[in-house]
């Protein structure tokens, strides 16, 4: 009886790995570098040339905001010591405490408007980048799944992950499984034509 158990046992365990090897031999692997595609891609240099000059845009306002702010508080401080100046008489030093406080109001106005605008702005950057990074990955993996159906690749590893350790996901592949060049010719042939 221990002997048919054995066998039994042998036996499952030997159709299991020749089942394993036959599906093995018939799983085709590709490896593509998922960065390097991203970073190469046209439409990832035309959204970052574009990103790029619309924070241009904002920062130059930025700049003109924070200009206009730093006047209005040299204004205030000129007005605050002129209502301290005891050379002018006392009417004269209510009437720039008055003005000195209007531009207090005026100064608090713009520090305030600067720093919604440049919130609102970094988050309307943040969002535009994030949406328009989401349509080019949703590119790139819709040709690495055409190219890979094309070739006949049941499975397609990126190469350029690392794991916690900094230690690349991929050890080792044949040259001859990387599709990266092939991918990334195929999306700037079809960018190009758009």
């Amino acid at each position: 009886m221990n002997w048919n158990i054995r066998t039994v046992v042998s036996l499952a365990i030997l159709l299991f790995l020749a089942g394993f090897q036959s599906y093995a031999a018939e799983l085709k692997i590709a490896v593509i570098d998922m960065d390097k595609v991203f970073q190469n891609y046209v439409r990832t240099k035309t959204v970052d040339a574009t990103l790029k000059q619309q924070s241009e845009v904002y920062r130059s306002w930025i700049q003109k905001l924070n200009e206009s702010m730093l006047k209005l508080e040299e204004q205030f401080k000129i007005l605050r010591n002129d209502s301290q100046n005891i050379a002018l008489s006392e009417t004269d030093r209510e009437t720039k405490r008055f003005e000195a406080q209007k531009k207090y109001r005026e100064f608090q106005e713009k520090k305030l408007e600067l720093e919604q605008y440049s919130q609102e702005k970094s988050l309307q950057l943040k969002e535009l980048e994030t949406k328009k990074r989401e349509e080019i990955l949703k590119e790139i993996n819709q040709e690495v799944k055409r190219r890979a159906t094309l070739d006949g690749y049941s499975l397609v590893l990126d190469a350029s992950g690392k794991t916690l350790n900094a230690i690349p996901t991929i050890i080792y592949f044949q040259s001859s499984m990387d599709i990266t060049e092939t991918v990334l010719r195929d999306l700037n042939r079809g960018a190009a034509g758009k």
